[in-house]
């Protein structure tokens, strides 16, 4: 019977960079999981910048509260393009997308 490795907290970091190295499918999740993480905290740094609630947000969007409050949320995982154009513009910022070849 295999056992599952138990991760303690204080290691969590050096797991992480463990199966980072090792583990293609790891690296691909943790780095889509990243990517969302950062999206969604850009949201809403941009729109305190902006000082605005997430209701006058979603008003210049098109949209509800809520719908913005999911957009923010970090566990969020449906977003489109064409919801971070009309964002970019609601917020007066320019959209970036890269595309980084990888070797």
């Amino acid at each position: 019977m295999k056992r599952n490795k138990i991760v303690a907290p204080e290691s969590i970091g050096k797991h992480i960079e463990e199966e980072y190295g090792k583990d293609k499918e790891f690296r691909k999740a943790y780095e889509e999981e990243v990517l969302k993480l950062k999206i969604a905290y850009k949201i809403t740094q941009l729109r305190k910048a902006r000082h605005l609630t997430q209701s006058e947000l979603a008003e210049k969007v098109g949209t509800t509260q809520q719908n913005i409050s999911r957009l923010e949320d970090l566990e969020n995982t449906q977003i489109t393009l064409h919801t971070l154009t009309k964002l970019a513009a609601a917020l007066k910022a320019r959209l970036s997308i890269d595309l980084i070849p990888q070797y």
